[in-house]
């Protein structure tokens, strides 16, 4: 029985070589391909040590959100200290460019009288990093968001006010993630795991 089980893994293991070997991966890939995209580069390259982080661009009219996210990235990324703010005129190796494109309110909850007394605060951003020497775009994420469900009505009290700051730093943290290691999943609650992207 532990001959045979060990043939099986060497069958699997030889098949698995040759494809290797063919230079084909499972997808039909060339591995060539898939193995010249890995370069051990980290998200933000070794040499780059300056990033500018221009005001984010925004579709709602509330520019108060816009100014609070954007401060509250540069001030995140500074105080990972992998890179230094490039100031106006400063040359800069990076460029993270961000647009804030929704920010909505909306009843989640209501009450026997039809009152809503519960609310969600969504706030939708998408961002990219340019590699200002390299002329490339190093990754674009069309939506990253953050929401918080909140009542003035019901325990636990919270304002809308002190929601929707929750919800900047909430965004500004997955923007900051995103910008310096790639993802932001750790920060994702259990229901944004299960949905399927």
């Amino acid at each position: 029985m532990f001959l045979t089980a060990a043939f099986a893994l060497c069958v699997v293991i030889n098949g698995a070589l040759s494809r290797c070997a063919s230079g084909l991966t499972e997808a039909g890939a060339p591995v060539k391909d898939v193995l010249g995209s890995m370069n051990g580069e980290p998200v933000v390259p070794r040499r780059a040590n300056r990033i500018m982080i221009p005001v984010f661009s925004s579709g709602i009219e509330i520019t108060s959100l816009r100014d609070r996210l954007t401060l509250r990235v540069r001030e995140l990324i500074v105080q990972d200290g992998r890179l230094a703010l490039a100031r106006a005129g400063d040359e800069a190796d990076l460029a993270l460019e961000g647009n804030i494109m929704l920010y909505q309110v909306q009843p989640v909850q209501y009450n026997d009288l039809g009152v809503a007394v519960k609310k969600r605060i969504r706030m939708v951003a998408s961002v990219r990093l340019l590699d200002i020497m390299r002329g490339k775009v190093i990754f674009s994420e069309a939506e990253i968001q953050a929401f918080e469900v909140f009542s003035d009505i019901i325990p636990p009290l919270l304002t809308e006010d002190s929601a929707r700051e929750r919800v900047i730093e909430s965004l500004a943290r997955r923007i900051a993630l995103q910008t310096s290691s790639g993802w932001y999943t750790e920060l994702m609650s259990p229901a944004e795991k299960g949905k399927k992207r």
